[in-house]
């Protein structure tokens, strides 16, 4: 994968090939990695991964806001709270992404865990939505 030195390209590119956001637990930092669930291999229209793509970087922008409150929480019950929250504020930010479903954003981040070529393609357009507009 090409991989620009961009924090967000960075986070995009590693919740690709993690599986992050609504898939996985947002702040599971100290679970063991998840094996990916099998998944048919399935095809979706650039539509559908462009719509993707925008909720993709709605949703890496609602975990950063989330991360340091996270890692600050002074227990673990305020840590469950805040990864509730954080977990709802991810699905409002896919809902409200027009074209894309929460459930058609999870398909497409399962299949590119095990889609090389869309997790590359995924990767090239979050990267280039990333970049700052002139």
């Amino acid at each position: 994968m090409i991989l620009r030195k961009t924090p967000r390209t960075l986070a995009a590119t590693l919740g690709i090939a993690l599986g992050a956001a609504l898939v996985s637990p947002v702040f599971a930092q100290d679970a063991a990695p998840a094996t990916p669930p099998a998944v048919q291999s399935q095809t979706f229209d650039d539509q559908k991964l462009e719509a993707f793509t925008v909720a993709f970087l709605a949703v890496s922008d609602v975990k950063d806001q989330y991360t340091q409150r996270f890692r600050e929480a002074p227990s673990e019950d305020e840590k469950q709270k805040i990864q509730t929250e954080a977990s709802q504020k991810m699905e409002q930010a896919v809902s409200q992404t027009d074209g894309i479903s929460v459930d058609e954003y999870n398909k497409i981040i399962e299949s590119a865990q095990t889609d090389e070529a869309l997790a590359q393609k995924l990767n090239g357009m979050i990267g280039q939505a990333a970049q700052p507009k002139n």
